[in-house]
């Protein structure tokens, strides 16, 4: 597989660029200090900037390219009306709009989304607007605005954001592996040394939680703070008031939640009471019980088609009726939310599954849909706790397991209290986890880092 370009593919790299009008200018390195670029000088940081010009930057500029090398050039452009014909040299022919291409200039006098300094804006320009000439410039694409302007784009940015059938097709493409029991004997898994190799065993471990919503990771250790090390490969460590930052789960005497307990928990989503629930769930387990105390986890996209299939009254009932989820802690938070079951996305597709048996509180819908309400959330739970959906699985001590907590559910057999089993919990946001996973796979498998990926429950 071709890599990008340095300037577009070194990960963590820190570098500070002086934006001017010359197109060519030239990011230079920053000191940094692990990894946290240093700061401007006061003089320079408080200086009003009243042109693009006078802006100092630390993301290095890109403009309208990605750095994929195997991309087909530009071979030839022709203007027609409001439209600009592109024909690239592996024989494809694309058509975009003058407007999308004026309002997607990304030099550095337009400016750049990806970092919020923007300067050309919707408003920017008339709907009417066309270039005045259209050209194959090594490779790229070059367009002449009526007032002088001139945008470069390169060719492997035309195909990748180019938004035909086809190219929006490939950006849809994606789709989850769904399993079922069967998930026990073949468990998704990567060595840890392998997991942060920062390179392609990162990337595997990426895909495998992204396609099958979990990951087993062999080889962590049991130091307490391997668990942060394990979380800091997807992201950074969210925290909430029910669980904080990490949380040891073991089971005390006086239990503030279940999970402080040695009792059986059924596969649930975790903290589907909260708006937006925790994205990505990291376990490292630093012991475990010989008896009892066995993993079990469900995936609700594949429960989400059986039901579509076999059950599609559930199913409707399921993605278009809200459930509500509720946790109080007296005197220090209550939380509540109220959403479908399943969420589907634009395809009509199981974007994410938020369900918790024990957090549900009183449904609130009209009373002609109580009764259909409930037996689609017993079709449901029926799937979730049959052994046919269950993979079920024992995590040593020293693995980790990453949970995609907006789609697999995950629970517990019943273990005996005073056998020291302890499980460390702590979250990342799935977002964070999606960003690495398109910045690490640009490098990797361009072609695949910009498909559409569910944006959760």
């Amino acid at each position: 597989m071709n890599e990008p370009s340095t300037a577009a593919s070194t990960a963590g790299a820190v570098t500070r660029l002086t934006t001017t009008s010359d197109a060519s200018a030239q990011p230079e390195a920053a000191t940094a200090t692990a990894g946290v670029p240093s700061l401007p000088a006061e003089s320079e940081a408080s200086t009003p900037h009243g042109a693009v010009g006078d802006i100092t930057t630390y993301n290095p500029h890109l403009g309208n390219r990605l750095g994929i090398a195997d991309a087909a050039a530009v071979a030839d452009a022709t203007i027609d009306g409001r439209q600009v014909h592109v024909t690239f040299t592996d024989g494809q022919c694309r058509t975009f709009a003058s407007q999308w291409l004026r309002h997607c200039c990304w030099c550095v006098e337009c400016g750049n989304p990806a970092d919020g300094i923007r300067f050309t804006t919707v408003a920017s320009f008339p709907a009417d607007i066309a270039p005045t000439l259209a050209e194959a410039v090594d490779g790229d694409l070059v367009l002449t605005w009526p007032e002088g302007h001139r945008s470069t784009y390169g060719s492997d940015w035309l195909a990748a954001n180019a938004y035909d059938d086809v190219a929006r097709q490939r950006r849809a493409s994606w789709q989850p592996i769904t399993w079922r029991a069967e998930l026990t004997d073949c468990f998704p898994t990567v060595d840890w040394a392998d997991a942060s190799d920062g390179a392609a065993g990162q990337l595997d471990a990426y895909r495998l939680l992204r396609d099958y919503g979990i990951v087993r990771i062999d080889n962590l250790g049991t130091e307490p703070e391997q668990t942060e090390q394990l979380a800091n490969l997807v992201g950074p460590i969210h925290e909430t008031t029910v669980y904080g930052r990490i949380y040891d789960v073991r089971a005390e005497p006086v239990a503030k939640l279940g999970a402080k307990t040695g009792m059986a928990q059924a596969p649930h989503i975790d903290d589907a009471f909260y708006y937006s629930p925790p994205g990505i769930d990291i376990f490292h387990c630093l012991a475990n019980t010989d008896v009892g105390g066995m993993s079990t986890y469900v995936d609700g996209f594949a429960i989400a088609e059986s039901l579509q299939l076999e059950e599609p009254a559930a199913f409707e009932a399921l993605t278009t009726l809200s459930v509500t989820h509720v946790r109080r802690h007296p005197g220090e938070i209550n939380m509540r939310s109220r959403s479908p079951l399943i969420r589907l996305d634009e395809f009509g597709r199981p974007s994410g599954v938020r369900y918790f048996d024990r957090a549900l509180g009183p449904p609130d819908v009209s009373p002609d849909d109580i009764d259909r309400l409930y037996d689609a959330i017993r079709a449901f739970s029926d799937r979730m706790h049959s052994s046919e959906f269950t993979a079920t699985i024992r995590v040593e001590a020293g693995q980790g397991v990453l949970i995609d907590n907006h789609r697999v559910m995950h629970g517990r057999t019943a273990f005996d209290p005073a056998s020291g089993r302890h499980i460390r919990l702590c979250h990342v946001p799935r977002d964070e986890f999606h960003g690495r996973l398109r910045e690490l796979s640009l490098r990797h498998d361009p072609w695949s880092h910009d498909q559409y990926l569910p944006q959760g429950s």
